[in-house]
C-alpha cells in the first residue's frame, strides 16, 4: 500500500481560511506546512475552475490546452464542451507512456477518461448540472461496476448546487462530510491495490461549502443571515478534509511525496450586482434589441435549473450532445443584444468576466474591422475602467487585459478579447449577473437572494490565490514560498525525476527541494530525468513522453 507521489486536489480551498482555523482545528495541514513548503498559490486569470485545473493537470498554459470554460463560443452562440476541447494530454497520460502506474480520480473537465495502459482514470464533473458518473466516466469501465458495488453511486458534489429548500444549508456540512468519508474509503481501497507511482484524488467539497456557506461562516458578510446551525458548516468541511489528508497519507506510505493544491481561493460575495452589458450600452458600445422574447429564455433556463430533478436535468443536458442546453444558453446570454449595432459584448459570467469585440469576419454581424481591433479594444478597456461604484465612488474594473497579455499558445482565440479583473467592495466580490436587456448597471440583491440559488449569485465566490502544500522526503522545511499553479505541476514531476513538458507554463520550485535544490538547479530540462540509466535509456524515456522527436 504505497504511492511515490500523492496528489490531493482541494477545490477552492483558501489559504486564509486554513490560517484562520489554525493548527487546533486543522492539525494535519498545519503540520505539513511547518515541515514542508506552502504557498498562496497564484491562479490562472481569472481564477475559474476549468482553466486552472486543466493547467495543473497538463502543466501548460490555457492558450495551449484550450480549456477556458464549460462552453465554447461560436458566433452568437455557445456549445457546452468542457474538457472535450482539451488539446494536449494530461501529465498522467505522459507518465503512463513512461510505464508509470497512475491513478487520476475525480478532477473536473476530464471526460472522456484517458485510457491509461498501466493505471486508472475516473473523470470528474464536466457540466454545471453534472450529477453522477456513469460507466463512460471510468477507465477501465469495469472499475465503475466495482466501485459502485462497493461505495454506491459515484455522485458529484456539485449536484448539491441544485437544492433550494428551507433548511438545506443547515444540512449541507453533514452531506459534504459524508461524501468526504466515502472518497477517503475509495482512496484507501485503490491505494491498497498495489504500488502506485502517482495517486491523485479530487475533493470538490471545499468549493461547494465555500459557495453556499460563506455568508453563514462570515459574520461581516453583507449577506450574513445571523447565527444559524450552518454557521460552523464551512469550518466542519475543512476539518473533514484535514482528516482526509491524514488518512490518505497513512495509506500512501511514509515515503510518499505529497502535493496539495487548489485551483483558486474563496471569499465572500457582496449584495450588489453589476450588469456588464448595460455598462457597455451606457458607453455606446452595445445596443439592445427591441424584442422581449429573451425574457422567455431566461425563465426557461431558471425553471430547468431550479425545478427539474437532478437526474432528469442531467439526462436532458446530455441528450444529443447537449444541443438543447447549448441553444438555450446561447439565447439566454445573447438574445437581448442587437449585434448589427454592437461593438463589444460580454458573456456576463460571474466566474470569468470578459468582453468580446464584434469583429468583421469573425462574428456573423461583425462591426469592428480587424484594422481597428486594437484601438476599439483600448476604448472598451478605458470605458470599463472608468466605471465607478455608485455608493463609494471606487473603481469597479481594476484591469482589462488583452487576452494576449495573459495567455500564449495556438488557442488563445478561445478566450475573450478582454479579460477583466473586478475590484472587491470592502473585501467582497461584485456579482456579475445577466443584463437581460436595458436597465440599471448596478442593482441591489433582494434579501431573498442573499443565500443564492442555482443560476444566480451565490454568497461565496472565487479568489485568485489558492492553496498549495508540498511535503515529503525530497522537500525541505521551507515555509511560505511564491508559486503559480503550473509550478505545482512542474515540481511534482521533478520529485518523480521526470522533466516538465517542453512547453510547460510553470517552473520547478528548486528552492523547496532538498535533494534537487542545488544539484539540479542548473541542469537543462532533459537532464532532470534522473536515475534512468544510460543516455540511450534517458532519450528513450523522453521520446516516449513526446519531449524529443
Amino acid at each position: 500500500m504505497t504511492a511515490r507521489a500523492l496528489v490531493l486536489g482541494l477545490d477552492g480551498a483558501d489559504p486564509d481560511v486554513v490560517l484562520a482555523l489554525g493548527a487546533a482545528r486543522l492539525p494535519t495541514l498545519h503540520a505539513l506546512m511547518a515541515k514542508g513548503a506552502w504557498a498562496r498559490l497564484v491562479s490562472v486569470q481569472p481564477p475559474a475552475t476549468l482553466p486552472n485545473w486543466t493547467t495543473f493537470l497538463t502543466g501548460v498554459d490555457p492558450g495551449r490546452h484550450g480549456v477556458f470554460d464549460f462552453t465554447t463560443r461560436q458566433g452568437y452562440g455557445v456549445r457546452f464542451t468542457a474538457g472535450t476541447v482539451r488539446e494536449v494530454p494530461t501529465l498522467f497520460a505522459r507518465l503512463d507512456r513512461l510505464g508509470l502506474r497512475c491513478a487520476c480520480l475525480g478532477f473536473p473537465a476530464t471526460w472522456p477518461p484517458e485510457r491509461l495502459e498501466h493505471g486508472v482514470f475516473v473523470s470528474g464533473w464536466d457540466a454545471p448540472v453534472a450529477f453522477e458518473a456513469d460507466r463512460s466516466f471510468v477507465w477501465p469501465p469495469a472499475l465503475h461496476d466495482e466501485l459502485v458495488a462497493r461505495f454506491g453511486t459515484l455522485g458529484f458534489d456539485v449536484g448539491e448546487f441544485d437544492a433550494d429548500t428551507p433548511g438545506w444549508h443547515e444540512g449541507l456540512a453533514a452531506t459534504l462530510e459524508a461524501r468526504i468519508e466515502t472518497k477517503i474509503a475509495l482512496g484507501e481501497h485503490l491505494l491498497g491495490r498495489g504500488a502506485w507511482d502517482v495517486f491523485a484524488l479530487y475533493f470538490g467539497e471545499s468549493d461547494t461549502a465555500s459557495h453556499h456557506l460563506w455568508a453563514h461562516h462570515d459574520p461581516r458578510s453583507p449577506r450574513h443571515p445571523g447565527p444559524t446551525a450552518a454557521s460552523d458548516g464551512l469550518s466542519r468541511v475543512y476539518e473533514a478534509l484535514d482528516r482526509a489528508v491524514a488518512k490518505l497519507l497513512v495509506a500512501a506510505g511514509p515515503e510518499a511525496e505529497l502535493t496539495i493544491v487548489s485551483d483558486h481561493g474563496s471569499g465572500g460575495s457582496s449584495d450588489v450586482a453589476l450588469h456588464l452589458n448595460r455598462a457597455l450600452a451606457e458607453a455606446n458600445l452595445l445596443r439592445f434589441a427591441p424584442s422581449r422574447d429573451h425574457a422567455l429564455f431566461r425563465r426557461a433556463k431558471d425553471f430547468a435549473l431550479t425545478r427539474l430533478p437532478p437526474r432528469l436535468k442531467e439526462k436532458l443536458f446530455r441528450l444529443g450532445g447537449a444541443v438543447l442546453p447549448s441553444w438555450l444558453e446561447s439565447r439566454t446570454r445573447f438574445g437581448a443584444i442587437d449585434f448589427s449595432r454592437t461593438l463589444a459584448f460580454s458573456d456576463e459570467l460571474n466566474y470569468f468576466p470578459g468582453v468580446w469585440l464584434n469583429q468583421v469576419g469573425r462574428e456573423p454581424k461583425g462591426f469592428v474591422r480587424a484594422a481597428d481591433r486594437d484601438a476599439v479594444r483600448r476604448d472598451v478597456a478605458q470605458a470599463l475602467k472608468a466605471l465607478r461604484d455608485p455608493w463609494t465612488g471606487q473603481p469597479v474594473v481594476l484591469e482589462a487585459w488583452p487576452r494576449e497579455e495573459l495567455y500564449e499558445g495556438p488557442f488563445v482565440d478561445r478566450a475573450p478579447d478582454l479579460v477583466l479583473r473586478l475590484a472587491l467592495r470592502d473585501g467582497y466580490s461584485w456579482n456579475l449577473l445577466p443584463s437581460n436587456g436595458p436597465g440599471p448597471v448596478f442593482t441591489q440583491l433582494p434579501p431573498e437572494e442573499h443565500l443564492g440559488r442555482k443560476g444566480r449569485s451565490l454568497p461565496g465566490s472565487h479568489r485568485e490565490r489558492g492553496f498549495f502544500v508540498a511535503a515529503g522526503p525530497r522537500v525541505a522545511a521551507t515555509g511560505e514560498v511564491d508559486a503559480h499553479i503550473a509550478d505545482a505541476s512542474a515540481t511534482m514531476l521533478a520529485r518523480l525525476d521526470v522533466a516538465p513538458p517542453p512547453d510547460a507554463a510553470g517552473r520547478v520550485l528548486f528552492e523547496i527541494l532538498d535533494e534537487l535544490g542545488t544539484s539540479a538547479a542548473s541542469l537543462p530540462d532533459a537532464e532532470l530525468v534522473r536515475g534512468a540509466g544510460d543516455e540511450a535509456e534517458v532519450e528513450a524515456r523522453l521520446r516516449a513522453l513526446g519531449y524529443v522527436d
